[in-house]
């Protein structure tokens, strides 16, 4: 990859001493390294961004991997299937907790008892085609950015800071209509990360 998890996961350690924060970062899954061999990639989970625990939750596994039976329908992406109940455990609280906390702050002392101006950062890594197969996190997703965008600059309480697939087209597109439009969005700034 480029970084982008990297990025975030430092930026989380950074943040989270001034202010609250909620969200998730998506890790690589590899079952044990054998004879000192770097062994394929399985799957991917969900890592919670929480200075209290750590909380995993599955992404998607290679078929033959999966961490719990699934319904024959189960949406896959390339040679992986998505666990979309596993995902959603984990990733749509933190969604709920940034919306509800953009409503009323003041409702919701245990995010904000670590800044003094009340305001909460959302990480999500990644919106990509694997978490874009829950209609649920859509749902969340743009909830969170229309809320986010019709706030005032002065009373918004949340900011949401998101990785997105690299652009694949040669017109900048990434080909995932929810991603297109939200980076093409007049108050979204893009910043293109590369292994460099």
């Amino acid at each position: 990859g480029t970084g982008k998890t990297t990025l975030v996961s430092r930026l989380f350690q950074l943040l989270s001493k001034h202010v609250s924060i909620t969200g998730f970062i998506t890790e690589e899954v590899r079952p044990t390294q054998t004879c000192g061999r770097r062994s394929s990639r399985i799957g991917f989970d969900v890592v919670l961004l929480s200075g209290l625990e750590e909380r995993r939750a599955t992404l998607a596994r290679c078929a033959g991997y999966e961490t719990t039976a699934l319904p024959a329908h189960a949406p896959r992406v390339g040679q992986y299937v998505v666990q979309l109940s596993s995902f959603e455990s984990l990733a749509l609280p933190c969604l709920q907790a940034s919306v509800q906390f953009e409503l009323s702050p003041t409702t919701l002392n245990s995010l904000s008892d670590r800044n003094a101006s009340g305001a909460s950062v959302c990480i999500i890594d990644e919106i990509g085609k694997m978490e874009l197969c829950s209609p649920s996190f859509c749902v969340e997703i743009e909830k969170l950015i229309s809320l986010i965008s019709t706030t005032s600059e002065q009373s918004r309480q949340v900011v949401l800071v998101a990785t997105v697939p690299s652009a694949r087209r040669p017109d900048g597109r990434r080909g995932i209509p929810l991603v297109d439009d939200l980076c093409s969005r007049p108050d979204v700034c893009l910043f293109e990360v590369s292994a460099h």
